[in-house]
């Protein structure tokens, strides 16, 4: 197995879960197109001469594992406690925006984008030596990233049900954008090509 762009950019949770919502969109087209296939293929007394493997909508290539991690991420991303459901593509990118004026690490970012932490209490559970490095800036953070998160919670609806499991691919595009930094000596390996907006959590190669 060969590492492509190793290390090229962090995601949050948001975008993860952006990213899954795309690509199961995109196995329920292929599927409900290749169900509509055979059934005039049926229909029309037609015996498919289609080799398999073959690039047609009606070839649909099941790979079980890989939709069975993709489903179960989805449900557990998209559940009540997690604070995805309060986050839009604005207020991720806000926030990012914000995090970059504190003196924070960019996993310490990265978490506070997953977490949300909307009290001084949680933000000492994610960045250490909080009140040394902050001070009196702890309860302005916390305040700017409660306005980061909306008040209402937007209806998403996805089904799973009779769905047949398939191969789905994607890009993923990362509000990380281009900056410097080695992420604090960890290793985060994302083979997406995220497209960025602030960077900051994007990793130099070496």
């Amino acid at each position: 197995m060969e590492v492509v762009n190793a290390q090229s950019a962090l995601l949050s949770n948001y975008e993860v879960l952006s990213l899954l919502r795309e690509l199961e969109a995109d196995h329920l087209s292929r599927t409900k197109t290749a169900v509509r296939i055979k059934k005039e293929e049926e229909a029309a007394g037609v015996v498919s001469n289609i080799i398999p493997g073959e690039k047609h909508p009606s070839n649909v290539e099941i790979i079980q594992n890989l939709r069975t991690v993709e489903v179960e991420a989805i449900k557990y991303l998209s559940a009540d406690y997690q604070v995805v459901h309060l986050q839009t593509d604005e207020s991720v990118s806000k926030l990012v925006k914000t995090l970059s004026g504190y003196d924070l690490t960019k996993a310490e970012k990265l978490q506070i984008v997953n977490l949300a932490p909307k009290s001084l209490v949680e933000l000492y559970a994610i960045v250490e030596e909080l009140e040394d490095r902050l001070g009196g800036s702890m309860e302005e953070l916390v305040a700017e990233i409660k306005s980061t998160l909306s008040s209402t919670v937007p209806v998403t609806s996805s089904t799973y049900e009779d769905v047949t499991l398939i191969e789905t691919r994607g890009h993923a595009h990362s509000v990380w954008d281009t900056g410097d930094g080695d992420a604090n000596d960890m290793d985060f390996d994302d083979r997406g090509e995220g497209a960025g907006v602030e960077g900051d959590l994007d990793v130099d190669d070496d």
